[in-house]
């Protein structure tokens, strides 16, 4: 950003003097390297809590047990454990934050949440695996290679899995829930997914995922916002980060389900799981420790080119 010779002086001389409003407060927050390095950061910070995939696990944790395996009741009553440990844990980022530092605590809850999300991938490959080894009996027009398994018979948009009497699973068109008694014990519904012994791996993925989430990820990055930028700049660099943060809920909340479809289960906690990587190696290189400074001593920590952690030179 280049502006005229006296004219970035001016412009950052009158926003400290008289606190400046609108065009002139961005245009310091431009001009200033340190304030725009912390910005930088902290919107950074609020892209990779969302694009870790958070809000795909929050709003969507009954739906993950459904496609698991899980029955739809149990699913509802098991998505509160996710709940309960985002609750539980999130006190010991109360405590922790001034203890270990945000640096180390968000370090550490990034290493534990890409655990999470790689058990949840893994989870997925080994459930799809065990109900590709689940035999059916195809129906209709879901015979034939749709029902070689379990698998490919809900993989198929058109077909769906019921039980009869003696136990044995049929693959059925989904359009014959009126006519479900004919193949199936009556009243019984049709399943879009294959119910496996190892759903309950899906569940400790998840949780693991909030353990690791709660006390760092979730509340650090509102805590550095608050801490990183100078007075005459913290009202519009919050709006801006804030801003980020809700655009990064909405893409994450609505691409979910099509990354689901389109890469598999798996494939979507394990893209997640490299975005939080990704993530990890940023804030451990540029992100500097704010515990112990005080705000008018922030704009000091963005001068230096590395800030490992511990080290603010």
């Amino acid at each position: 950003w280049a502006l005229p010779l006296g004219w970035k002086q001016w412009y950052q001389r009158r926003v400290r003097e008289v606190g400046g409003q609108g065009f002139e407060v961005l245009v310091n927050m431009v001009t200033n390297k340190a304030v725009r390095r912390a910005l930088v950061i902290g919107m950074l910070l609020q892209l990779f809590q969302q694009l870790s995939g958070i809000n795909s696990v929050m709003y969507y944790s009954a739906t993950i047990l459904v496609m698991s395996g899980a029955s739809s009741n149990k699913a509802i009553w098991l998505s509160t454990a996710v709940s309960t440990a985002n609750v539980t844990f999130t006190f010991i980022g109360v405590y922790g934050v001034e203890r270990f530092g945000r640096k180390k605590l968000l370090m550490g809850s990034m290493v534990v949440m890409m655990m999470g999300l790689s058990l949840l991938g893994i989870a997925f490959i080994i459930i799809n695996n065990s109900a590709k080894g689940t035999e059916v009996q195809g129906v209709l027009e879901c015979a034939g290679n749709i029902a070689e398994s379990c698998y490919s018979c809900t993989d198929n948009n058109g077909c769906g899995i019921c039980e009869d009497a003696a136990g044995i699973l049929k693959c059925l068109p989904k359009n014959q829930t009126q006519n479900i008694g004919t193949y199936c014990v009556a009243g019984a519904s049709i399943e879009t997914v294959c119910k496996t012994k190892e759903s309950w791996l899906a569940i400790v993925g998840l949780v693991v995922y909030i353990m690791g989430f709660a006390p760092g990820m979730g509340p650090l990055p509102w805590t550095i916002n608050s801490e990183i930028f100078p007075n005459w700049a913290r009202d519009t660099a919050i709006s801006l980060t804030t801003f980020t943060n809700w655009v990064c809920n909405s893409i994450i909340s609505q691409t979910f389900l099509q990354l689901s479809n389109a890469a598999t289960p798996s494939g979507a906690f394990f893209t997640y799981c490299a975005i939080t990587f990704l993530g990890m190696c940023y804030f451990f290189v540029f992100l500097p420790e704010t515990r112990g400074i005080s705000l008018e001593d922030t704009e000091e920590l963005f001068t230096s080119k590395l800030t490992f952690i511990g080290l603010n030179k």
